[in-house]
């Protein structure tokens, strides 16, 4: 029992949204002229055919030529309003895709210095944003295109309701059809020849290939129909096969025989490395964990058993873990319709038990209370023994068993009814090794997406580990090292970190926009020793352990979105060169990490370790919404959620996970460090830091209650996108009035946005929620150390804190106005878009805030 439980936000009235904000730059451009000049040859080949009434499908015999039924690349300086539309209007012309470009300013394209007392032109350090667009024509939309180009060409005016088209030849940056290069990514080569290496030079390399998803079934078909036959010719065996229309997926595993993995090494003109069809061939999607921890002797005092009168509203997808071991016995609800469990060796059940411990239990030297429900589990992968690594099947697309086991958890299957329909958070500590975020969206993340809206599902997702070592160019050997002060080494790091973060990004689907990507923070409940040449990479407060791979997400959304404790991860210096030491992580052993059940290659069922990770934040993260949920729910902490429909949970905890999070006194330090400096820096200077913060440490146990100077209000609701917005009255402490005194505020939006996988913006719903001229009606202002006020808008969860300390006459019957609103973005919206909100007022230790709230809300004091 608490003595101030959490309180309701009061009952919004409706109001109109604030105005939006202003265009973006404008671009200097080519004459028509010199688009013909530039982009006519693109269209000298298919001209000729036309005209002397050859063969339009002997275009195809050029890979890299325009032709029939093949992937037109679009790269476009700047953007068109409905590039989809536009291809509408072409009979035949299929939508493929629409990715975020930057161009680099040109003779020809530029953005227009607008800057006072510049000399006019363009600016040649500031990149162009642009859009690459991708359709499929059939012969008919390759006429009807060329006929456009020609009147373009000319100098004539667009025929009726193709005034688009004639926008996009004006910004044409290029016209290409998608080839080998395109299909074959350079990760991908790497790829190949590491397997060719490891398993010689016969080996079958297994592939995954992703393959254009057509607009019709028949055409869908066709494509497929011709890919099969690609695979035969080049000798190779389709294993496994997988459509999901709603995010756009189509996808093959694919067994390629050795000498076909050669020739698409060297990218010669075969099969697959030419079929139309193929959008993309990647390495087969698989995951990889943190280092083994080292086991401790300590035995495991058992904790009373979960409750098994009341359904799991929470799940973990991962390894088969050991059910039967002391702190998971009778607290999982398992469901292996697989046989994992036959699959698996008992002593190499790692990092499911691993998870599954921290989530029931937390890190055990704290000492916490078990959660009170069981825990739904789905084995994803198995543990093959014998050394190997826990891992999928390696007959399956792990994408494809992910969305089916959601599918399997909330509706049923073949095999019966939904094993666990009441969950709405899932724990996905899982990242593809071999899919590294690289700017557009992954399936991997927009099946989490489109899984998030459709059932309402919280997925907390692991940011992913780096565990190459990281090079700190501003020392040249281990004695300079070994004779910085801690601060010096810390600053020294972070630099590094900064410098690097281009080949430490987040592991798919951490990227995910309706997900909380969770990062590892330097934390646990280990006690603190001394080693000689080990180091901490902090000097006093702690931050991101450097081993938690670095945002931001699609579209620069801020990710990781949130940190937990993944173990106070050490290191030591493993060598130095010309570019300076190259730290490398000291596995856990004793030294530090998360207490939690581990397996026992002696068959015992009561063994413990210790682990670190981002996976292990992921799990930290998960039970901290599981004890946010029982905290809103419990009888005597107010029981918000007694009327709430069940399909605002997820929302509501996701609001409430990062309501207490801050970038902290590192933010603080950064934000006066990190570069660039100077005027008009901090949007730059900000979103660099939120690759490595994200929203910082959220203190969880500060959302799950309120205090005498704090007071939590919480609510939800849902909100179309339009002119109208919900208008919140949030009631202000009269203590507060007309008197210098440190207050703050802290405002947080969560929803689950509908996606557009076919639009750049990808993201269809737009919140966000405005305070009303907070530093004239409550004194405070936005708080410099977090993300920037362009970075917060861009995902799906709205999270701001000001502060102040300014003595200001309240109005409005002592109350601030936020509003939330929602604005259409990556085309129409025709559905309300549910969502989670939470507002906290605090202020100094004398101040009654609590009471001061409660007595204005009409909240009755506790009995």
């Amino acid at each position: 029992m608490t003595d101030y439980p959490l309180l309701p936000v009061p009952k919004p009235g409706r109001d109109k949204r604030p105005k939006g904000g202003g265009g973006g730059s404008k671009l200097q451009t080519p004459s028509r002229a010199r688009q013909g000049e530039r982009i006519g040859p693109a269209f000298q080949r298919l001209r000729q055919v036309f005209e002397q009434n050859g063969d339009p499908l002997s275009l195809r015999d050029d890979p890299a030529g325009i032709a029939p039924e093949r992937a037109l690349v679009f790269e476009v300086a700047g953007s068109i309003n409905d590039f989809s539309a536009a291809v509408a209007k072409i009979d035949g012309l299929a939508f493929l895709a629409d990715e975020e470009l930057v161009l680099d300013p040109d003779e020809d394209f530029g953005v227009i210095e607008t800057r006072k007392g510049r000399e006019p032109g363009i600016r040649e350090d500031k990149p162009i944003s642009g859009r690459l667009y991708m359709a499929m024509p059939d012969v008919q939309a390759l006429r009807h295109l060329l006929s456009l180009w020609r009147r373009y060409e000319a100098g004539q005016a667009a025929p009726d309701g193709f005034a688009p088209w004639f926008h996009v030849f004006g910004h044409l940056h290029k016209l290409r059809a998608w080839g080998p290069e395109d299909r074959l990514p350079e990760e991908t080569i790497a790829y190949l020849e590491e397997e060719l290496a490891e398993k010689g030079q016969d080996a079958t390399v297994r592939v995954e290939i992703e393959l254009w998803y057509q607009n019709t079934t028949e055409r869908r078909t066709a494509s497929q129909r011709t890919f099969a036959r690609a695979v035969a010719a080049a000798e190779g065996v389709i294993v496994d096969e997988a459509e999901i229309g709603e995010i756009g997926y189509v996808a093959r595993l694919v067994d390629l025989p050795a000498a076909e993995v050669q020739r698409l090494i060297r990218r010669e003109e075969v099969n697959l490395a030419i079929c139309d069809e193929v959008m993309m061939v990647r390495p087969q999607s698989t995951v990889e964990f943190p280092v083994d921890a080292e086991l401790l002797e300590e035995a495991v005092a058992v904790p009373p058993a979960a409750r098994a009168d009341v359904p799991p509203i929470a799940a973990i997808f991962d390894a088969m873990p050991v059910q039967n071991h002391a702190l998971l016995a009778n607290r999982l609800v398992l469901d292996d319709p697989d046989d994992f469990d036959a699959m698996s060796v008992v002593a190499e059940r790692k990092h499911g038990t691993e998870m599954a411990s921290l989530i029931l239990h937390g890190d055990r030297n704290l000492g916490e209370e078990p959660l009170p429900r069981p825990i739904y589990f789905r084995p994803v992968l198995y543990a093959p023994g014998a050394g190997g690594n826990e891992r999928p099947p390696g007959d399956r697309l792990l994408l494809d068993l992910i969305y089916r086991s959601v599918l399997r958890m909330k509706v049923g299957d073949d095999e019966g009814e939904a094993p666990a329909p009441n969950v709405f958070i899932v724990n996905l500590s899982l990242g593809d090794r071999n899919r590294p975020f690289a700017g557009p969206m992954s399936p991997w993340g927009r099946l989490l997406d489109y899984l998030a809206d459709r059932f309402g599902i919280l997925f907390l997702v692991s940011a992913g580990n780096v565990s190459q070592p990281l090079n700190v160019p501003d020392f040249a050997g281990l004695i300079e090292f070994e004779d910085a002060s801690a601060a010096n080494r810390e600053a020294a790091i972070l630099r590094a970190l900064a410098q690097q973060q281009a080949v430490r990004t987040l592991l798919s689907p951490a990227e995910s926009l309706n997900a909380i990507t969770v990062g590892a923070w330097h934390e646990d409940g280990t006690p603190v020793t001394n080693n000689v040449g080990v180091f901490s990479p902090f000097a006093d407060e702690p931050g991101p352990n450097i081993s938690s791979a670095l945002g931001l997400g699609h579209r620069k959304v801020v990710k990781p979105d949130i940190f937990m404790p993944g173990g106070r991860e050490l290191v030591r210096v493993a060598g130095n060169g010309a570019n300076g030491v190259s730290l490398r992580l000291v596995p856990p052993g004793r030294l530090y990490g998360l207490r939690c059940a581990m397996p026992d290659a002696g068959g015992g069922l009561s063994r413990e370790g210790l682990g670190s990770g981002t996976s292990a934040a992921t799990a930290l993260a998960t039970r901290a919404a599981h004890r946010i949920f029982d905290a809103l729910s419990d009888p005597d902490n107010g029981n918000l959620l007694a009327d709430v429909d069940p399909a605002f949970y997820a929302v509501i905890v996701k609001a409430m996970l990062v309501h207490r999070a801050q970038w902290g006194s590192i933010g603080e330090l950064l934000d006066q460090t990190w570069q660039p400096q100077g005027q008009g820096t901090h949007v730059v200077r900000r979103d660099g830091i939120a690759r490595l913060l994200g929203y910082g440490r959220p203190l969880v146990h500060e959302a799950m209650e309120c205090a005498a100077n704090r007071a939590t209000m919480i609510g939800y609701g849902t909100i179309p996108a339009g002119e109208d917005a919900a208008l919140y009255r949030i009631p202000l402490p009269s203590s507060l009035e007309r008197v210098v005194e440190p207050r703050a505020l802290t405002v947080s939006l969560a929803w689950f946005s509908p996606v557009n996988i076919r639009h750049q913006a990808y993201r269809r719903a737009k919140l966000e929620v405005a305070p009303d001229e907070p530093e004239a009606r409550f004194g405070v202002k936005r708080v410099s150390g977090q993300p920037s006020d362009k970075a917060v808008p861009r995902g799906s969860l709205f999270h701001v804190r000001y502060t102040g300390e300014r003595a200001v006459a309240f109005v409005d019957d002592g109350t601030l106005a936020l509003r939330v609103f929602c604005r259409e973005q990556g085309g129409a919206l025709d559905q309300s878009i549910r969502y989670g909100f939470a507002v906290t007022i605090e202020a100094g230790e004398n101040v009654p805030v609590y009471e001061e709230v409660r007595q204005a809300l009409g909240v009755r004091p506790r009995a």
